[in-house]
C-alpha cells in the first residue's frame, strides 16, 4: 500500500507507461510512443518502461549475444548465424522451464502458448514490476499493446497490481490492429482506432483543458540505445500522417534527434504516395505493410517506379483473396527496383489459396523474397511460421541445395531491414545458412559450367538432369530420357556439387523438322534444337540460364541451333534477346495450347533467306 505521505510529496500525477512482454527487443513500442506523447502536460510525470525488453535482456539473454547484436559484427552474416544458434537455445532453454510455454523470437512478434497465469510472468512481476511501481508510485498504469502475443503477460500484470497496489487505475491502450475487450479486469481500454476517445478520457479524469489534440509519438523517454540492434530502427504507423509534408518532416525530425536510421511501418499502407517523391532526407530506408487486395488504390501511374529510390527496402505484403497476374507482375517489377518482397500468409488465408502462393514462393524466391505461414490465425499456437508442405515445393526431386535461405535466421523484421540496407537484396537473396555447421554459403559465387556429351557425363548426372527437367515442369517429361541419351551436346552448371542448372543441344525428330519446315520454309535437318532448360528457383536472376545458352551456342560446330519459346514465357525471351537471339517465326501448337515462338542467333540467320 501507498504511504499517505509520499503521495503528498508529490508535485505531478505520476503516470507509468508499460510495453509488457512478449514482442519485438529490437525496438520500442509505437502504442507506447504514441501513449507518451499523449500526456505531454505540465501536469504529468510520465515514465516508460519497457517491460518486454527487460525481460529478453534481464531474463532470456546473455550479455554476449545482446553485446553481439549491438555491434558492427551483427551485418557478418557468419557471425550472426552463430550468435542466432545461441539466442534459439536460450529460448528454449528458457520455455522449458515453464511448460507448456514456448517463446519465440521470430519475423511474427514472439508468441508464447499460456493459460494466462503463467509462473514466467508472476515470477517477473515480483521481481520487476512490484519494484518498478514502488519507485515511481504511479496513480495510473498504461499498458501499450502493439502485439495479441502480449495479452497473457498484460493481464497478469492487471491481476498484479489490483491484488497489491488497488489504488492504481489499470488501462489498456492497444494499437489499431488490436481488440480492446480482451484484456478483463482492466479499468478501462481504449484503442488507438480512436486516439480523440483516449484524449477525452485524459482532460476529464484529470479536469485538463485545451489539451493538444494533434498528438505525435514520444520516443525520447526510451532507453533506444539498449534495444537489440546496431542501428536505431523506429516503428511508424502511417494513418497519424495527413500528408507526405507531415511524413518527411517527422522523420526528419527522428533522425536527427535521436540518430534513426531506419523506420518500420507498422499498420497497412492504403497508399504509397508518401514515397512518390524523394524528399531531402538522405541514408534512411523503410520497412511498410500493405494488402494486395489494394493493388489498385496503391499504385497511381509510375508511382512505383519512385518507391526504392525514396529508401523504401522492405514490403510485408499480407494475401490476398486470390492471386492475380497483376499482383504477380507488380512484385516483380519490385524486385527488379531492389525492394525485398515478405508475403504474410495468416490463418485466415483460404487453404486453397495459400497453396496456390506456397507453390509460386517456392518456385520463384527471386519475387516473393520471404514468407510467413501461419498454420492457425490464434498466435499462441506454436507452429513453424516458415513451414512448407514438400509437395508444393518445387524441384523436391533433385539434389537439395544445402542450408537454408539465410532470411529465415534473421530474427526480427528490424533485422532484415538493416540487413537489406547493408547488404542490398540481391546479395541477402543468395546467402544461405547451414545451421548445423554454423557456415554460410552464398549461392553463385563459384558456379562451374561444363559441356558434354551425353555418354562423357559422370555417373548418375544424366538420371539428376532428367530430373532437373521433369522438375521445371515445362516440357512432356515422356521422351526427356530419350532425347538426352541421343543430345548432341548437355550443358549443366554446377556448384557444392549440385547441378544447379542445365540445357541441352538435341537433334529434332523428323516429324518436327517437317513441320517447321512447312511453317518458315526452312530446312531444318542440319540444325539442332537448344531445350530441356531448368535452372533452380534460388539461382534465377544469376545469369546461370544465359550463360549455359552462350555456350551451347559457342559449341554447336557446324550446325545451326534454334530454340522453341512460347509467347507468354517472359523470362526465356529476356535471356534469348541480351543473348543476341532473335525470333524468326511464331505458330499455334495445338498440344500446348498456344503460340509458339521459332529463336536462333542473330550469327546464323542468314541474309539471304525468305521466311514465311
Amino acid at each position: 500500500m501507498y504511504h499517505k505521505k509520499m503521495m503528498k510529496a508529490i508535485n505531478k500525477i505520476s503516470v507509468l507507461i508499460i510495453t509488457p512482454p512478449l514482442t519485438s527487443p529490437a525496438m520500442p513500442s509505437f502504442t507506447a510512443a504514441l501513449a507518451a506523447g499523449c500526456f505531454l502536460h505540465k501536469a504529468f510525470k510520465t515514465i516508460v518502461y519497457d517491460a518486454n525488453l527487460d525481460f529478453f535482456v534481464n531474463h532470456v539473454f546473455l550479455k554476449k549475444v545482446m553485446d553481439f547484436l549491438r555491434s558492427e559484427s551483427f551485418y557478418d552474416p557468419e557471425k550472426y548465424l552463430v550468435a542466432s544458434n545461441r539466442i534459439d537455445d536460450l529460448l528454449y532453454f528458457h520455455s522449458a522451464g515453464f511448460y507448456p510455454s514456448m517463446f519465440r523470437w521470430g519475423f511474427q512478434a514472439a508468441s508464447v502458448i499460456d493459460d494466462n497465469k503463467n509462473p514466467t510472468y508472476i515470477s517477473f512481476c515480483h521481481e520487476k514490476l512490484d519494484l518498478k511501481l514502488k519507485q515511481t508510485l504511479p496513480k495510473v498504469v498504461i499498458l501499450a499493446l502493439d502485439s495479441e502475443a502480449q495479452v497473457p503477460c498484460a493481464i497478469t500484470m492487471i491481476n498484479y497490481i489490483k491484488a497489491v497496489f488497488p489504488e492504481i487505475k489499470t488501462i489498456v491502450l492497444a494499437g489499431r490492429n488490436q481488440a480492446e475487450d480482451n484484456t478483463p479486469g482492466a479499468d478501462h481500454s481504449f484503442s488507438l482506432q480512436n486516439t480523440g476517445l483516449f484524449l477525452k478520457w485524459i482532460n476529464t479524469f484529470w479536469k485538463l483543458k485545451n489539451h493538444d489534440t494533434q498528438v505525435e509519438p514520444d520516443f525520447s523517454i526510451f532507453p533506444l540505445k539498449e534495444y537489440l540492434t546496431p542501428e536505431l530502427i523506429l516503428p511508424l504507423q502511417s494513418c497519424f500522417f495527413k500528408d507526405a509534408f507531415s511524413f518527411w518532416d517527422f522523420v526528419a525530425k527522428l533522425k536527427d534527434k535521436f540518430g534513426a536510421k531506419g523506420f518500420l511501418f507498422e499498420d497497412m499502407f492504403s497508399s504509397f504516395e508518401f514515397f512518390v517523391e524523394k524528399k531531402e532526407v538522405s541514408h534512411i530506408f523503410f520497412g511498410v505493410k500493405a494488402v494486395m487486395e489494394n493493388f489498385d488504390t496503391i499504385y497511381h501511374g509510375n508511382e512505383i517506379q519512385n518507391l526504392f529510390s525514396s529508401g523504401m527496402t522492405l514490403i510485408q505484403w499480407e494475401s490476398s483473396e486470390k492471386k492475380q497476374s497483376a499482383e504477380i507482375k507488380t512484385l516483380w517489377d519490385l524486385s527488379k527496383q531492389g525492394i525485398w518482397n515478405h508475403v504474410n500468409l495468416t490463418g485466415l488465408t483460404d487453404y486453397a489459396l495459400k497453396n496456390d502462393w506456397l507453390t509460386f514462393i517456392s518456385l520463384n524466391p527471386n519475387i516473393a523474397h520471404s514468407y510467413d505461414n501461419l498454420i492457425d490465425n490464434d498466435p499462441y499456437i506454436k507452429s513453424d511460421i516458415n513451414a512448407m508442405d514438400p509437395l508444393l515445393q518445387g524441384y523436391t526431386g533433385v539434389k537439395q541445395i544445402p542450408g537454408e535461405p539465410f532470411w529465415k535466421i534473421l530474427s526480427d523484421p528490424a533485422h532484415l531491414l538493416l540487413y537489406l540496407n547493408y547488404h542490398g537484396k540481391k546479395n541477402l537473396f543468395r546467402l544461405r545458412a547451414d545451421k548445423i555447421n554454423e557456415t554460410i554459403i552464398s549461392l553463385g559465387s563459384n558456379i562451374t559450367f561444363n559441356f558434354m556429351k551425353p555418354d562423357e557425363l559422370p555417373p548418375g548426372f544424366l538420371d539428376e538432369i532428367c530430373a532437373m527437367v521433369e522438375a521445371g515442369g515445362s516440357v512432356d517429361t515422356k521422351y526427356v530420357r530419350y532425347n538426352l541419351e541421343r543430345a548432341y551436346l548437355i550443358g549443366y552448371a554446377e556448384e557444392n556439387g549440385i547441378i544447379v542448372g542445365n540445357s541441352s543441344l538435341k537433334h529434332p525428330r523428323p516429324e518436327f523438322i517437317q513441320r517447321l519446315n512447312t511453317i518458315t520454309g526452312l530446312d531444318f535437318n542440319h540444325f539442332v534444337e537448344r531445350g530441356y532448360t531448368s535452372v533452380r528457383p534460388e539461382y534465377r536472376a544469376l545469369g546461370v540460364g544465359a550463360k549455359l545458352l552462350e555456350g551451347l551456342t559457342k559449341r554447336a560446330g557446324q550446325h545451326k541451333v534454334f530454340s522453341i519459346i512460347s509467347e507468354d514465357n517472359t523470362a526465356t525471351r529476356k535471356i534469348a534477346k541480351k543473348n543476341n537471339t532473335k525470333q524468326i517465326a511464331v505458330y499455334y501448337s495445338e498440344k500446348a495450347g498456344k503460340k509458339l515462338g521459332i529463336w536462333m542467333p542473330e550469327n546464323m540467320i542468314e541474309k539471304d533467306w525468305e521466311l514465311k
